[in-house]
């Protein structure tokens, strides 16, 4: 298949992919009262939101600075910066394809090994994925009270879990996750790779477990794992400012909001344009719980999401006209 015609098949996919999931979501939605909400919402909230977006793109890119000087490459940190603004914005495409692109940006520029990069990419993702489960479990330990609530004044939901989690599930659930293991040890070894998918997981595997080892052994432990903290910190600070633009929400505390938050972040996991579809749901049903009706969370998925995405495509279009005017030497 011709490449070309092999991307636009990609792009067009995922991008349908995540309008079905929007249209799912939001069949039963009055887009007509929306537009009537929208007068409501106290958009000066949303400033400095944008400007709290724009710090975690600049602490993101810092941190892979590090990463990447930890290495023993030096490169100029607006390369890094606008390499990761690139980042977002192809992802809006293809979902990861940012990753690729801001390495393929770095070693063109700075003049980088490809596979070196990629390696710090991976080790990003690594860093990443441990603040995610961090922030899951504190979220849930802090509101069990919340979910409690809400299950016991459910009862079909009461006995829906009781179903899920029955011992005899809890088994099968457990022998499979074992039997799961075992099998990406055999593959990860290479004892499959006459197969071309065990191939590209056995490839995954191990550069992910190359990250691990660079994190270990490099000097810049103690400016990465620092800006990780700011970067997700910053992610939460943003949604939260959007808070309170509804007032309906403001009400809501700031561990309400971190249970958000991580429900969201889940909802981006989907492989659609910037979650798109997903992270909406995943908002809707969250706020539920809180007690905050579906029309209003889906208001707000619109305006949260709908911002993210605008920034996206706005830092994303100056720094793709930059990055060749910055390097025009090169």
């Amino acid at each position: 298949m011709n490449k070309k015609l092999k991307t636009a098949l990609k792009i067009t996919l995922f991008i349908g992919f995540g309008i079905v999931i929007f249209v799912l979501v939001y069949k039963d939605f009055d887009f007509k009262n929306f537009i009537g909400t929208l007068s409501g919402i106290k958009w000066g909230w949303l400033i400095p939101a944008s400007l709290i977006s724009l710090l975690s793109h600049i602490s993101r890119a810092r941190r892979w600075q590090l990463m990447l000087e930890a290495t023993g490459e030096k490169p100029r940190f607006a390369n890094s910066f606008f390499a990761v603004l690139n980042a977002y914005f192809a992802n809006l495409a293809i979902p990861r394809l940012g990753e690729v692109t801001r390495c393929a940006l770095i070693s063109r520029y700075e003049k980088q090994d490809f596979s070196k990069v990629l390696g710090t990419v991976v080790s990003e993702r690594l860093l990443d994925l441990i603040l995610v489960v961090i922030l899951t479990v504190v979220a849930f330990a802090t509101q069990a009270n919340v979910f409690v609530d809400f299950v016991s004044q459910h009862p079909e939901i009461e006995d829906n879990l009781a179903r899920i989690f029955s011992p005899l599930t809890i088994t099968i659930l457990s022998l499979s996750a074992i039997a799961g293991l075992c099998l990406l040890i055999v593959i990860a070894k290479g004892k499959l790779d006459r197969f071309k998918i065990c191939q590209k997981i056995s490839k995954f595997i191990n550069d992910f477990w190359t990250g691990i080892l660079s994190l270990k052994n490099t000097q810049q432990k103690g400016g990465i794992i620092f800006h990780s903290f700011v970067i997700w910190t910053l992610y939460f600070l943003m949604l939260y400012f959007c808070f309170f633009a509804f007032d309906e929400l403001s009400g809501l505390n700031i561990l309400a909001a971190l249970m958000l938050f991580v429900a969201g972040s889940f909802g981006m996991i989907v492989p659609s344009p910037n979650g798109m579809g997903s992270y909406h749901f995943m908002i809707i049903q969250t706020l539920i719980i809180y007690g905050i009706p579906s029309e209003t969370g889906a208001s707000f998925a619109l305006v949260a999401h709908g911002l993210q995405t605008l920034l996206i495509i706005v830092f994303g279009l100056i720094s793709t006209a930059l990055i060749p005017v910055f390097n025009k030497n090169k």
